[in-house]
């Protein structure tokens, strides 16, 4: 018995008699449970890389893949920046002053954080530069800002408006200590898609920043570091530190917000534990299948043994009857799993369209629109899954088909 002939077998014996016509609807449900459990884990999976790529890129985009601190002068002791745009891999170097204060408008008011930048360097935050919705970086000078656009909805201004902005530092006066308050006027408004960014971070010529802060114009609280190679962002953190010694404190992007990124990746390990077990119930309902299969066939089996089918030629039939149900099981899940993971930003449009409803609230989530991100290598370990549960799942049953003794089924034929 040659291959094509013991597929053409297992083929025919998916064909249950009329009578049992139950065993037919086990293994359509078995199918159905792979192709579920399959596209399910696709798609969380790769959700959950976009997430964190969208984190990723957002948070970088933002804030630089390595940030120095200065200690107390030690911004004025060397040129810091020379000595770091040198380093391999160091793409650029922003020199900031950061500072919390309180901005408000004719309707609202609301706390946020100043980020001081020169107008060359904001061109270089790509993140801003090309999320600009209203306005323009061009007119970033004197008492212009840039802020985000859910903050510009809250406090109910648009590009041109004049904001107040109310700080902490204090100006001695013959009043008495009063806080430093600047009228300053609105030259664009950003939308990078990240809720906590878009609402609660302003962008404010560096120079007016030290103003407000008493400081003179040398002033720095941090350099912000971008790198060519994200990965390789350790290595450069370490030549950064040789570089200029012990006249600061080096942040990474990694370790500003460990706890966030460890804990998505637990997560997405729980999620794929989790959602495996949908493949690993499809694969115990393939082996009641199977086990159902051999019963319906004990006769056809009988009669194959006595015109002189072997043992392991019953064996293969069997194998090839799992295994098909978990090929295209397998496969038809990954083709959903990738069409529904590519176009998934438009099912969500979709949805929310037809219920007039947000199923994805940036305030909770971050984003406003649900990311996605394709792994090979995590997509082909979901498929090795998948298959390996099927083919493990024919082995006990198609064993039972071998162990049929022919002269025992056609006893009483």
């Amino acid at each position: 018995m040659n291959f094509r002939l013991e597929l053409l077998i297992a083929l025919r014996y998916f064909k249950s008699r009329r009578n049992e016509s139950f065993i037919s609807i086990s293994s359509l449900f078995s199918f159905l449970g792979i192709t579920i459990g399959v596209a399910t884990l696709i798609i969380v999976m790769s959700v959950m890389n976009g997430f964190r790529a969208q984190l990723i890129e957002k948070i970088v985009g933002i804030n630089g893949h390595i940030i120095l601190y200065f200690n107390d002068q030690n911004y004025k002791k060397d040129n810091f920046v020379e000595k770091i745009e040198v380093i391999q891999n160091v793409e650029s170097v922003a020199k900031e002053v950061e500072m919390h204060a309180m901005i408000s408008s004719e309707f609202n008011s609301s706390g946020i954080l100043v980020k001081g930048i020169n107008k060359a360097d904001l061109y270089e935050r790509r993140s801003i530069e090309e999320n600009i919705t209203e306005g323009n970086i061009e007119n970033f000078q004197n008492n212009n800002i840039i802020i985000g656009t859910r903050l510009a909805t809250f406090l109910r201004v648009k590009v041109n408006d004049e904001v107040e902005l109310i700080t902490s530092v204090k100006s001695t006066t013959p009043f008495g200590n009063i806080p430093n308050i600047i009228k300053l006027n609105i030259a664009g408004i950003f939308d990078v898609g990240m809720y906590n960014i878009d609402r609660n971070i302003i962008f404010m010529p560096k120079i007016l920043v030290t103003n407000l802060l008493n400081k003179d114009q040398s002033y720095l609280s941090h350099l912000e570091i971008f790198i060519d190679k994200i990965e390789d962002v350790n290595e450069t953190a370490y030549k950064i530190n040789l570089a200029v010694e012990s006249a600061h404190k080096t942040f990474t992007w990694e370790t500003m917000h460990k706890e966030l990124f460890n804990a998505l990746k637990i997560e997405k390990k729980v999620m794929f534990l989790i959602l495996s077990l949908i493949i690993f119930v499809a694969a115990f309902n393939l082996i009641s299948s199977i086990i159902m299969i051999v019963k319906d066939k004990e006769r056809g089996i009988g009669i194959l043994r006595s015109l002189g089918s072997t043992r392991s030629q019953i064996l293969r039939i069997f194998i090839l009857i799992g295994s098909i149900v978990g090929i295209f099981g397998t496969i038809i899940g990954t083709i959903l799993g990738l069409l529904i993971t590519i176009n998934i930003g438009d099912i969500q449009i979709f949805l929310e369209s037809l219920f007039d409803s947000k199923l994805f609230s940036a305030e909770i989530y971050f984003f406003n629109i649900i990311p996605s991100k394709v792994i090979i290598s995590e997509i082909i370990i979901i498929v090795s899954t998948a298959l390996m549960l099927s083919l493990l799942s024919t082995l006990y049953p198609a064993w039972r088909a071998s162990k049929i003794e022919p002269a025992n089924i056609l006893r009483y034929e």
